[in-house]
């Protein structure tokens, strides 16, 4: 459940700014990206502190049936090399919303909502 919620807390996030977004709340929709970020990206710190080193296989291992007619499921996993991706994807996120806080002066809540959704 910790690589679902880290994967799909930008994305929720990206959603709800882009229905709550306006123009004249582009101070607010910075300040809700900027939370956005920081969550998803704390969300992600469980899987490097808890990932084991000594197994080589898939950790995190999340499957869910999703369409059973055609045994279609929701299937996640991390190995060693995708942890440290996916982390480094949640603090770059950070960082770019921090440095696109004053160049974006128009349709902020457009760019941030489109930046957040296709994080991941």
């Amino acid at each position: 459940m910790t690589l679902s919620f880290a994967i799909w807390t930008p994305i929720l996030f990206g959603l709800i700014i882009l229905f709550y977004g306006s123009e004249k709340s582009s101070a607010g929709i910075r300040w809700l990206t900027l939370i956005g970020a920081v969550i998803s990206f704390i969300a992600t710190l469980p899987l490097v502190i808890n990932f084991d080193i000594a197994n080589a296989g898939m950790q995190f291992v999340e499957k869910v049936s999703w369409i059973p007619r055609y045994d279609i499921n929701y299937y996640l996993g991390i190995d060693g090399i995708s942890v440290w991706f996916i982390v480094l994807t949640a603090f770059v996120n950070m960082i770019v919303v921090i440095a696109a806080w004053e160049v974006i002066q128009t349709k902020v809540s457009q760019y941030m909502a489109s930046f957040m959704i296709l994080l991941d």
